[in-house]
């Protein structure tokens, strides 16, 4: 039983896909199912009930999930702690962000990080924005973009980066719902909807929903903007999606942009961590760089 097998099990036990987490900690499934085997063995209890199409933590396997981040993080502070001793810090720091915020977000404060602090290992996960604050809560990573809530809980520290307006989107296809949007006034009511499966942009949408006075038909939820961009180019509903995400999407070029009676609340885009991450040397220095 390693750290690394700790950090790749808590993993699944919030993805419960074992493909994802192979994706996201760059193993293989093959490999991962052995990590599980070898630690179900240790354990002496199955971890994972699972079969062809799910997959669910057993008793066993949520109490070993807090024994796991338990340790992990005692682990990360003890190695701060003696990092903290040299002259020069190093260690580990894990940053959770969207795929989009990873190539328009990340890179300029990467590279002013590296250049004071070259001997710090970066990790970097991607995965849904609307995870960000329980990945920061369970101490699975140390830091990560995130959207601001309205009150935001005093064990985080937030700082704010950038102001993210939202677009409507269609597909430029014919599809069967096309004569709601090309009358001279759009029906919303109709339009079939793309949703996010989870998190504040969905909030948002449900929102505007009540502010428009309509409920129109849900006819796919999906986890990531990104994705919701492909789904609606693909003909299956409009959606709403952040400007920078539409600006990056391989398919952009496949929908259009319409206008809006009433705009989609804004993401307030910041940095998110707990503030006891802040006590330690190497947490303190990257939150320097953020916060600069």
């Amino acid at each position: 039983m390693n750290i690394r097998n700790l950090q790749i099990y808590l993993h699944l036990s919030q993805s419960l896909h074992f493909n994802k987490t192979a994706v996201a900690m760059h193993t293989s499934p093959s490999t991962l199912s052995r990590i599980i085997q070898r630690l179900e063995s240790e354990v002496g209890q199955p971890l994972f009930e699972r079969d062809n199409r799910h997959v669910a933590l057993t008793r066993a396997g949520n109490r070993f999930a807090e024994f796991a981040s338990n340790v992990i993080s005692q682990w990360q502070s003890l190695k701060n702690e003696l990092d903290s001793q040299s002259s020069e810090l190093a260690g580990e720091i894990v940053i959770y962000c969207t795929v989009t915020a990873a190539h328009l977000y990340l890179p300029d404060l990467l590279e002013k990080f590296r250049a004071l602090y070259p001997k710090v290992e970066i990790t970097l996960e991607t995965g849904d924005v609307a995870y960000a604050y329980k990945k920061v809560a369970d101490k699975s990573i140390d830091f990560a973009f995130a959207v601001a809530e309205d009150q935001i809980e005093q064990k985080f520290a937030f700082q704010h980066l950038h102001h993210i307006p939202f677009k409507f989107i269609a597909p430029r296809q014919q599809t069967h719902f096309s004569r709601f949007l090309n009358q001279g006034k759009v029906d919303w009511g109709k339009l079939p909807f793309v949703m996010p499966e989870s998190g504040p942009a969905q909030q948002r949408l449900k929102d505007w929903f009540l502010r428009m006075n309509i409920d129109p038909p849900i006819q796919a939820q999906v986890s990531g903007h990104e994705a919701i961009v492909s789904m609606t180019a693909l003909g299956c509903g409009v959606s709403a999606v952040p400007l920078p995400v539409l600006e990056n999407s391989p398919v952009k070029d496949k929908v259009q942009v319409i206008a809006t009676p009433l705009p989609l609340k804004a993401f307030d885009l910041g940095m998110l961590t707990l503030q006891k991450r802040l006590e330690t040397p190497l947490m303190k220095a990257f939150w320097a760089i953020v916060t600069e």
